[in-house]
């Protein structure tokens, strides 16, 4: 059973002899303390593709990025959090990053090349798109810096592990966690724009004032309109209603009683 945390962690990191003081399949092991992380930098690792060697800091350099954690030999939730961040990200402006990278070092480019095949029906992915494996010491590095912990069952042969989506500002810095594989392509704009509160830009002071409409519920993962502002709309429609009404009441008299 692997858990990257020295929290947790019995044996010096080696594949298959880490384990939980909590027990096989307790998931509150790798819950994510979010507070902890919130505005810290990722680390920069060095990021092995099937065209070559990409340092994370250089490809998301300037542009707010959605970071996901994968392992390529998964068939359950890690393919479908791919193929569904993928798809929606074809709708989405080009100068978002997205990053999917494996926490298992066992993974090669052989898995990596099958797990792009079957998940995005290519290996040729669009420029703003990075998909990658790395080496044991990178895995622990960037995982440590973003919270990211999980666990090997050796009797199932699999991980458990947060299914969330790091979003990452433009400098690089963790702003937002999304969790579930099913995530909405409106929390995905939003939670980008969430990103860049770090580094606005012309282009997009639209999009944060429509974020100032929404707050994000960590309870369901997901944006809400803020209830703050439809009371606040509420009072104002109240506020009109009343000078309407008192405007006609007065019109009215001066017509009876010229």
């Amino acid at each position: 059973m692997i858990v990257l945390s020295t929290l947790f962690a019995r044996e010096p990191y080696e594949y298959g002899r880490y384990t939980s003081y909590y027990g096989e399949q307790d998931v509150s092991v790798v819950k994510i303390q979010e507070d902890l992380f919130i505005g810290k930098e990722v680390a920069d690792v060095r990021v092995k593709t099937l065209s070559g060697e990409v340092r994370l800091k250089e490809f998301i350099k300037g542009k707010p990025t959605a970071l996901l954690f994968a392992y390529y030999t998964c068939d359950t939730v890690c393919p479908i959090t791919a193929e569904n961040l993928y798809k929606l990200s074809k709708n989405l402006p080009k100068d978002y990053r997205y990053v999917v990278l494996s926490f298992d070092e066992r993974d090669n480019l052989n898995t990596m090349k099958e797990f792009m095949q079957k998940n995005f029906r290519t290996t040729n992915l669009p420029d703003n798109w990075l998909v990658g494996i790395l080496s044991k010491e990178d895995i622990r590095a960037i995982t440590q810096s973003v919270g990211y912990k999980f666990y090997f069952i050796d009797r199932d042969k699999i991980f458990i592990h947060p299914n969330v989506t790091v979003f990452l500002s433009p400098e690089g810095r963790v702003m937002r966690y999304l969790y579930g594989a099913f995530l909405r392509d409106k929390d995905i704009s939003l939670a980008f724009v969430d990103a860049q509160r770090e580094k606005p830009s012309i282009n997009n002071i639209v999009d944060l004032a429509i974020l100032a409409c929404y707050r994000y519920d960590h309870a369901r993962s997901r944006y809400v309109i803020d209830p703050t502002l439809i009371f606040a709309g509420i009072g104002i429609l109240g506020v009109i209603g009343t000078f309407t009404l008192a405007y006609f009441y007065s019109r009215n008299r001066k017509e009876v009683h010229p």
